[in-house]
């Protein structure tokens, strides 16, 4: 098959080109006019961009699938551009920090998902020895209290740091306990309880374990300025000590909510405003946004809730079909340049995550595309939400362009608000390579190491 179009984003510029696909993935890039090909799709001057790829999800399965399921939640993906997803080893009953909680969640992802998915293990006070045995592609931790066994004190964190190849990303929920505690006694306001004090305070501390122990850590969704300097201080120092891997060890993301939302729009949202870490001031927004050139991907946190549960104090946003789409949004409003756009929520998150063949329209790469209309515009409405919670934080917002089409491993997987695709037709990431194609100093390791879920 050939798909073309006036305008596709090859090598950080839209340009004419025809696209041709052979096995789900990109064959060769061609001149628009080439068609060679049993098939040809013309999206005429429709954008197409890569596949966005969301590195944060709460698919809610298997213990809350009144609130989101994986076939749900993957729909709300394809429907907002999103052609891959990370799920969280979080809120799970039981956790992911088990492999056979691990197994579970592959099992029910393979038969329920429409889009590409892969999960992120849990570290627990309890399962170090197995993360030495394992060596998941990626681990997360939590530094405050929540409601699953992930949380860690500084000593759990340094078991873990220790024994996890340094490598790997080890993501982080940096919100430091004992300064929310004494908020506690101070405020009653859920964004002034979980203070920029308490965010900043952890990444510095994590920051500075993450120089001390030589590894990679990635920090989940930061809320101001300060704490993406903070993250990314101690860059340089760990380059010495880690030549030749990455560029950015200490990699961080933030999420939509805290781009396009502040303590603002608490007054019109009320308890549906709450959500971990909390909205930030406008000032503390407009800051945020100076330093996106530094933040490596967006990543929506979804986090969907009924809104029984939200008007109960549950805290966490659905947000991975209004992610590209707020993005995208912020582009045409000059506020943001595309490339940046396109390095936030694909290439940027292929590369933090260890996720090959795809972030980019490349040969070789997966076929995955997000065909965009800049002309058109749509409001966000509950009915046009494939989220099972049925709402959204930006209701009612209008958005200039509107993505018209996702394409996932060369089928149309989203078409102009329906989805094409059947539970079940995702399929696992690939997010390892062979021990041969490592650096040198990271051959040591066993091979037992390297492999994907």
């Amino acid at each position: 098959m050939i798909i073309r179009s006036g305008r596709v984003f090859l090598k950080n510029k839209l340009v004419a080109a025809s696209i041709k696909i052979l096995s789900e993935k990109i064959h060769s890039i061609h001149s628009y006019s080439y068609s060679d090909g049993d098939e040809i799709i013309d999206f005429k001057d429709k954008i197409i961009l890569p596949g966005a790829i969301d590195g944060h999800v709460h698919f809610r399965e298997p213990e809350a699938i009144a609130k989101e399921d994986f076939t749900t939640g993957s729909a709300a993906a394809l429907a907002g551009g999103v052609c891959s997803i990370l799920d969280m080893p979080c809120y799970n009953s039981p956790p992911t920090i088990t492999i056979g909680a691990l197994t579970e969640k592959e099992q029910i992802a393979a038969r329920k998902s429409l889009c590409d998915f892969g999960f992120h293990f849990g570290a627990s006070p309890t399962n170090v020895e197995l993360i030495k045995k394992l060596q998941p592609p990626s681990l997360k931790g939590f530094l405050t209290k929540t409601n699953s066994p992930l949380t860690l004190t500084e000593e759990d964190l340094k078991k873990h740091f220790a024994i996890y190849l340094p490598h790997l990303p080890f993501l982080v929920h940096c919100e430091d306990q004992k300064t929310i505690d004494q908020n506690k006694l101070k405020y009653s306001e859920h964004h002034k309880i979980r203070s920029i004090k308490a965010a900043v305070r952890a990444v510095k501390n994590v920051n500075l374990l993450g120089r001390k122990f030589k590894r990679r850590v990635h920090f989940c969704h930061l809320t101001t300025a300060t704490e993406v300097s903070t993250a990314k201080s101690q860059n340089k120092k760990l380059s010495k000590d880690l030549p030749g891997l990455y560029p950015n060890y200490f990699s961080c993301e933030v999420s939509p909510h805290h781009l396009f939302l502040s303590t603002a729009d608490i007054k019109t949202l009320g308890v549906y405003a709450n959500v971990n870490p909390p909205l930030r001031d406008k000032k503390e927004v407009a800051k945020l946004w100076k330093k996106l050139k530094y933040v490596d991907c967006i990543a929506s946190d979804h986090a969907p809730h009924r809104i029984e549960d939200k008007e109960n104090g549950a805290s966490g946003f659905p947000g991975v079909q209004t992610m590209v789409p707020l993005v995208l949004d912020a582009v045409l409003n000059k506020k943001l340049k595309l490339q940046e756009a396109v390095r936030l929520f694909s290439s940027g998150p292929a590369k933090v995550f260890n996720i090959y063949y795809k972030g980019e329209i490349k040969e070789g790469y997966f076929a995955d595309f997000i065909v965009f209309d800049p002309t058109a515009s749509w409001q966000i409405k509950e009915e046009e939400l494939f989220s099972k919670c049925g709402w959204s934080p930006f209701l009612k917002r209008t958005l200039k362009g509107k993505i018209y089409c996702t394409i996932l491993r060369g089928q149309q997987a989203y078409l102009d608000g329906k989805i094409l695709l059947k539970a079940g037709e995702g399929k696992p990431l690939i997010r390892t390579k062979q021990i041969g194609q490592i650096p040198l100093f990271l051959k040591k390791h066993s091979k037992e190491a390297f492999f994907s879920f």
